[in-house]
């Protein structure tokens, strides 16, 4: 295997952590962040050549371009993953500057340097559903009514428009989770239904649904799109999640199974106008305790209407499928055992996660 030089964004985030230590490995990592990375991830990546700066300063991806140049190692490929994400709809200048103006200097600098292959976090969040039984393909455009749905949109458009410049691979990613959930509406979800009574509410019909994968699969995807790197097309457009998607009429009785006997696994249906009523009241309610909320009235616009993706192209493009063993209904068990048995462990790490304080523990 080639040893190749490889320049992570994000690299103490939530998959940039991971990808440094799993890709340490078998070559030789430079890990961006604009935090200093713990203890912890230093020492289960030893080997990765840590900077402290901002995908925002050009003048800092400049400098480590040419550095390692200089020392006979230029970069051969960038996996950008830093980004900004907020839950509400409003638009925040960290968008403008982490999500579009980052991702446009990480183009420059990459195409001036000669890079192999620029590859970029995309996200399936960033599409819209379609009629039921219709599936979203790689090909299905991005579109957002929210704020960093639209920031997607507008790093994959920029990546799009030069492509003519470098090879790239846009890696539409699904709702990533760990054995410890770490996945805000994963951990949503798991929260409320975990509650004897009021854990029985379903919004709508169940047919609220997103498509899973473990955070270990993405991490292969990844490293398997860096070892069939000659193989892809100039230009890809990639899924790293299951086929289809996990319905919360599914979710649900998986979770309550889990929580007991005494919990019943047959919902109380609320309609979408008085979830929006709750929404609205946690939203206050935390607004006044200074407490972070994932869920905001927007998203009831989506109860009963899933985002189901077919991922046949990215499956036969990789010849790679996501583990059936840690597919999220099979693995549901693990990740109830951590909420149950060490829920105080549990709660802190989805709350760093959710307020973007993430630190890096191993899967």
């Amino acid at each position: 295997m080639m040893k190749n030089t490889i320049l992570i964004t994000g690299a103490t985030g939530y998959l940039g952590s991971a990808l440094c230590v799993d890709l340490c490995c078998d070559h030789n990592i430079i890990g961006l962040s604009l935090r200093t990375p713990s203890k912890r991830l230093v020492a289960a990546a030893p080997s990765v050549q840590w900077e402290k700066g901002d995908v925002v300063e050009p003048g800092c991806l400049s400098c480590i371009f040419k550095a390692s140049a200089s020392q006979g190692k230029p970069i051969d490929y960038v996996i950008h993953f830093a980004a900004y994400t907020d839950y509400g709809e409003k638009w925040h200048d960290e968008y403008s500057n982490t999500n579009v103006l980052g991702t446009r200097n990480i183009i420059d600098i990459a195409c001036e340097a000669g890079v192999k292959r620029l590859l970029f976090a995309g996200s399936i969040a960033a599409l819209q559903p379609l009629h039921p039984g219709e599936a979203l393909t790689e090909k299905s455009s991005v579109y957002g009514d929210i704020a960093y749905s639209r920031s997607k949109a507008m790093g994959e458009q920029l990546l799009f428009n030069n492509s003519d410049r470098m090879r790239i691979v846009i890696l539409r990613l699904g709702g990533v989770f760990t054995d410890w959930c770490e996945l805000p509406p994963l951990f949503s979800v798991m929260n409320l239904w975990s509650k004897p009574v009021v854990g029985r509410m379903l919004p709508g019909q169940g047919n609220s649904g997103f498509p899973y994968i473990h955070r270990k699969d993405v991490v292969k995807i990844v490293r398997r799109i860096i070892d069939l790197d000659d193989r892809l097309e100039r230009f890809e457009i990639l899924f790293a999640s299951q086929s289809g998607c996990t319905l919360h009429k599914d979710l649900f009785p998986a979770i309550r199974r889990e929580c007991g006997p005494g919990f019943s696994t047959t919902p109380v249906n609320i309609p979408p106008f008085f979830a929006k009523i709750i929404l609205h009241a946690k939203y206050i309610i935390n607004t006044l305790l200074k407490k972070r909320t994932y869920e905001r009235a927007w998203m009831i616009k989506y109860i009963d209407h899933p985002l189901r993706v077919d991922t046949t192209y990215s499956r036969n493009k990789l010849m790679l499928s996501p583990r059936k063993d840690i597919d999220i209904l099979t693995y549901l068990p693990i990740l109830m055992r951590n909420f149950r048995h060490h829920h105080q462990t549990w709660l802190r790490r989805n709350i760093n996660r959710n307020d973007q304080k993430y630190d890096y523990y191993p899967d």
